[in-house]
């Protein structure tokens, strides 16, 4: 009967740890769809800074086109200067 009694208890010992176990992945199983939600958004967030961040690449790009032509006229804006300053003296 002892023998039993040892038996209906460690029965009972792992049926609560598995109980436990079984209760954990529960709750791990009902945090999947909030996950898959927070992942979303923090894709989505990535994406759109990405797109802004490639945005102003495109804009800086088109001002270092705008570069050449710049350096170009810098001598000439130079002696525009200086000739409107030598005419002030």
């Amino acid at each position: 009967m002892a023998d039993l009694e040892q038996r209906v208890s460690t029965l009972e010992r792992e049926m609560f740890a598995l109980k436990a176990r079984v209760d954990t992945a529960d709750e791990e199983l009902k945090n999947i769809p909030d996950l898959i939600t927070a992942e979303f958004r923090l894709t989505n967030s990535q994406i759109a800074r990405l797109s802004r961040d490639v945005a102003g690449l495109h804009r800086e790009i088109g001002e270092l086109r705008d570069l050449p032509a710049k350096i170009d006229a810098l001598p000439r804006v130079i002696g525009e200067i200086l000739a409107e300053r030598d005419k002030k003296r």
